[in-house]
């Protein structure tokens, strides 16, 4: 099969691209698969992806240069980082996975930094200005989001604005300034110059349909289609096990709501302090009472939030997978059921490993999130008869 995109082979973020979906997804449950062997389980069904193209909500696109300078080449490069390449940019000049409206934003910006003749930021001299242009969209909802990342300097606000306005639908337009040498698109300094500073969301979900803002920072799966995919089925399991749900890593809250209406109460958990903010006005916003959310590291505040005796945890750990502590603590304080949420197969296995022989998971399904890539998100459920806690018994 022919892959869509002229950079396949050199960007490394599509790399299934030329292989046909059905392949895709048989390559994507056999990889979950092979982790599960040891647990003696085989995953049920592989819930494909609603949309195959233009299916993310957010792409980080980064700044560079080429260094040392090509005589009359490019000076300024925007696009994404070739897998294993950290220093070098790609200049995107078309990509499937956003909309096609973002090309023409990219060509824009990089018009306008060479009319402005701003310099981009080359993260190895640590020298330059302009460092990422993160781009969030609701795809359910006529709202965009673009972000511009620089380092501590003066931006043209105005012209960059016009940038923008002129190729793209933003309905925010922001500029954060990262001081920080480290390579990430997340700013110390946010400023909102145009719009509301965030986008709102609408999932449809089984029985209902609910609003979620989202802020620059917040974190939010990057397929809405796939998202309404994954919350149904969890949405499904927690009316089955029934109770007080405890929601670990819950970002803006996107899990949380979406069961709260099958479950007596909510107990949510995240370190973002802009998350947990977005998830508490995204409680009022969909007038859902029985949800509430505490910000902190979980590893810290577990104790504490199993204390107050969920009969279901979910956890969707960042990609390393669970904090080591909050393995113990699950495996010898965790209530009779926990539904796993993985986008990492293999930190998947280490986890499902740590967490037994407390816990053993009894059902798997895989959604694809991400068409065209290697990754693939996994649920797990995984029950064990009550016991007393171990901790505690010692005390």
């Amino acid at each position: 099969m022919e892959a869509r995109c002229l950079h396949f082979g050199l960007c490394g973020g599509c790399s299934l691209q030329d292989r046909g979906y059905p392949e895709q997804l048989r390559l994507k449950g056999e990889r979950v698969a092979r982790i599960l062997v040891p647990f003696g389980l085989e995953p049920g069904k592989v819930h494909p992806s609603p949309e195959l193209w233009y299916y993310r909500n957010k792409m980080e696109f980064s700044f560079g240069d080429v260094h040392p300078p090509v005589p009359g080449g490019p000076g300024l490069l925007l696009g994404l980082k070739p897998k294993g390449r950290w220093h070098q940019i790609l200049d995107l000049r078309e990509c499937h996975l956003l909309s096609p409206e973002a090309p023409a934003l990219l060509a824009s910006v990089r018009e306008w930094a060479g009319r402005e003749r701003i310099l981009p930021y080359n993260s190895r001299r640590h020298a330059g200005f302009l460092r990422h242009l993160v781009v969030r969209e609701a795809k359910n909802r006529a709202e965009r989001m673009v972000s511009l990342v620089t380092a501590p300097g003066a931006l043209p606000l105005e012209s960059f604005s016009e940038a923008v306005r002129g190729a793209y639908p933003a309905t925010t337009i922001l500029w954060g300034v990262n001081g920080k040498l480290s390579d990430t698109a997340v700013p110390d300094s946010l400023q909102v110059l145009e719009g509301p500073g965030h986008v709102t969301e609408l999932l449809r979900l089984p029985e209902q349909s609910l609003r979620f803002r989202i802020s620059p920072q917040s974190f939010f799966q990057t397929n809405t289609g796939g998202a309404e995919v994954l919350y149904g089925i969890l949405r499904s399991w927690v009316r089955e096990a029934g109770g007080r749900v405890l929601d670990l890593y819950c970002g803006g809250g996107g899990i949380s709501l979406s069961v709260s209406g099958v479950a007596s109460e909510v107990i949510g958990v995240e370190l973002s302090t802009s998350a947990v903010e977005d998830a508490r006005a995204n409680a009022a916003l969909n007038g859902i009472a029985n949800a509430r959310f505490y910000c902190g590291s979980v590893e810290i505040l577990l104790p504490a939030l199993l204390d107050m005796r969920p009969e279901v945890v979910i956890a969707d750990p960042p990609r390393a997978g669970l904090h080591p502590k909050a393995q113990q603590i699950l495996r010898e304080e965790g209530p009779g059921t926990l539904l796993y949420v993985s986008c990492n197969p293999e930190a998947m296995g280490r986890d499902l490993e740590a967490l037994s022989p407390g816990y053993r998971p009894r059902r798997a399904e895989v959604v694809d999130l991400f068409p065209h890539t290697d990754h693939v998100e996994t649920l797990v459920w995984l029950s064990r008869a009550p016991r007393v806690s171990l901790r505690r018994a010692e005390d």
